[in-house]
């Protein structure tokens, strides 16, 4: 029989099985069900069904068989066809919400939400499990033009908030806390954080690089009219510096040298007219995927917006156009693994502030066809000024009501 055979035998047969064989194997005997807990188990299982694939997953998760389980679960549900059907949690924010902000790493624990209270707008973090409140930071009588979250969660610096004539960066502790740390003095607003580079910009300014710990700077320059053709996106990685501006991309080789020098673009790509653009942080060794909503400028055609993603190689830097589909999305959010949500304008409505919250996944490991693959989440019918979206967790989060977000868990 199987379970007479030994354990390291039996270990390597269940390394050839799929995650939800090794829990019917588990349901058959006491011997298999104690076997099935062993970490080796879930490590071959993580590493041959979720790694293997470049499925999304939660590397903060502890539990090895919990992580491979939820990760093979998401990543099923995208590459099927059945409806989507996620769980839905609200957060009574007591305010109106004007910014959702769901916080990278940390155990995928905090989102931050900007508040307007009465003369002034609050920063505030909570906890998406307890749907509790853990801190705000404030200034009083603050608007603030931007807020960045750091694309390094372990960085000191969490986030950068850009106030009149100066930028504060915070610290987020591991209990929720804001702690303010740094100041920099300057009429500029940050961009794009990553580390201790901070992206700053200001039209007609050039684009200042800056080493918030050392002081040491530079300035990215692409010539013309700044006016209009405003920043929208700044990406920063370690083989490249990504600006999407209204009309334009422009490519910069990273690391920069931070002698207080002016460095022009390596290649630059022209757009018609660029609506919106997500760019997620790459994996290593990937192309950097960018999602843009561009409109063909021409007042004597209606001719629809259309969502294209592009890949740009940091070896060659060449944007090509990998996948487009037409649809109306002023809101959206792109993962490195090719999914998007997209808030979407209803067609043939007269209410123009309905929309239906949609899900795309483009070519690639969660799509293994050569076309867009598209599916309704959910529809409302309120005005939505906020959107967020974690691809690893398969969570999404946006603004349901005046003074409440809605957790989405797919």
């Amino acid at each position: 029989m199987l379970n007479d055979l030994p354990d390291d035998v039996l270990i390597y047969t269940i390394a050839f099985l799929s995650v939800p064989d090794i829990l019917h194997l588990r349901q058959t005997c006491k011997g298999f069900e104690t076997l099935t807990r062993l970490s080796i188990v879930w490590t071959n299982a993580f590493k041959h069904d979720i790694l293997s694939n470049d499925y999304p997953c939660n590397l903060d998760e502890t539990c090895l068989e919990q992580r491979t389980c939820h990760a093979y679960r998401l990543a099923t549900d995208w590459l099927g066809d059945r409806l989507l059907t996620p769980k839905s949690d609200t957060i009574f924010t007591g305010s109106p919400v004007t910014e959702i902000k769901l916080i990278p790493g940390r155990r995928h624990k905090w989102l931050l939400a900007v508040l307007t209270g009465t003369g002034s707008q609050v920063l505030t973090i909570w906890d998406i499990t307890r749907k509790d409140k853990c801190s705000e930071w404030s200034q009083e009588g603050a608007r603030y033009r931007t807020v960045k979250l750091n694309t390094d969660p372990e960085s000191e610096a969490s986030i950068a908030v850009s106030l009149l004539q100066k930028v504060v960066l915070l610290h987020l502790d591991d209990n929720g806390i804001l702690h303010e740390m740094n100041t920099i003095d300057i009429n500029l607003y940050p961009v794009a954080l990553s580390g201790d580079i901070i992206a700053l910009n200001n039209p007609p300014s050039k684009m200042l690089i800056y080493n918030w710990k050392t002081g040491a700077y530079a300035y990215l320059d692409e010539g013309g009219d700044l006016w209009r053709n405003p920043c929208l996106e700044v990406v920063l990685t370690p083989s490249i510096i990504l600006v999407v501006r209204t009309f334009s991309i422009s490519i910069y080789a990273s690391p920069l040298l931070l002698h207080g020098q002016t460095h022009i673009p390596i290649a630059t790509h022209s757009f018609d007219w660029v609506i919106g653009v997500s760019v997620p942080s790459p994996a290593p060794n990937n192309p950097l995927s960018i999602l843009i909503c561009s409109e063909e400028y021409n007042p004597h055609a209606m001719i629809p917006r259309s969502l294209e993603l592009y890949s740009l190689s940091s070896f060659t830097p060449i944007l090509g156009l990998t996948s487009k589909i037409f649809s109306d999305c002023p809101q959206f959010i792109l993962g490195k693994r090719a999914t998007a949500v997209c808030a979407r304008k209803w067609e043939n409505s007269e209410d123009y502030s309905r929309k239906s919250l949609i899900a795309a996944v483009f070519p690639g490991p969660l799509n293994p066809t050569d076309h867009v693959r598209v599916r309704e989440v959910c529809t409302f019918s309120k005005q939505w000024c906020a959107l967020d979206y974690d691809e690893d967790l398969g969570r999404i989060a946006f603004q349901s009501g005046s003074e409440q977000i809605t957790i989405l868990q797919l």
